[in-house]
């Protein structure tokens, strides 16, 4: 019998790997909340709908926030440093930029998130308020620079042990707290 070779999902040995990963998942959850209002026109805020905005719900409060996280803390201070010193004040730039844009998407997620908690609760709401269109558009081009630009330079910039700190950060970010 042949057995299939399957790329497995990057973890944290691969954390540049593991972030452009994360890039697709916000997109398909993105995706589905784009989707959300006009099934919620079509079909109320039942059970389909419940379900979905319980998954946003859990993945941009757990995943997404530590996905932030993880740039705002160990990857970005980590590749400022390094551009600074070979003087590529592009990436310097596009470091600030990606930063600002975090607190565009961390406010467009505030407003988002009323909206997915009453559907959460099989509770109505009135999709023309509710700003998924707002959210997908902070992300999208956000993601597409960071996977374009961003994480193709930290490839060739970060060192094998940069990039093992920057993994071993990132677990440690996931471990459950005591207490």
């Amino acid at each position: 019998m042949s057995s299939i070779l399957v790329n497995p999902a990057p973890d944290f040995s691969d954390p540049l790997g593991l972030l452009a990963a994360c890039h697709g998942r916000i997109e398909q959850q993105c995706a589905t909340l784009l989707r959300l209002p006009q099934h919620i026109e079509r079909s109320g805020p039942d059970a389909q709908a419940a379900q979905a905005a319980a998954k946003a719900l859990t993945y941009f409060n757990s995943a997404g926030r530590h996905h932030h996280q993880d740039e705002e803390e160990d990857l970005f201070p980590m590749l400022d440093s390094v551009a600074r010193s070979r003087g590529d004040s592009a990436i310097v730039h596009l470091i600030g930029e990606l930063r600002a844009e975090h607190g565009q998407m961390d406010a467009a997620w505030r407003a988002l998130q009323p909206f997915l908690e009453e559907l959460a609760a099989s509770r109505p709401v009135k999709t023309p308020l509710m700003p998924v269109d707002r959210f997908a558009a902070a992300y999208r081009p956000h993601m597409a620079r960071e996977n374009d630009r961003l994480l193709p330079y930290a490839g060739q910039a970060l060192s094998a042990d940069q990039c093992a700190h920057l993994g071993r950060m990132m677990a440690l970010r996931r471990q459950p707290r005591a207490g």
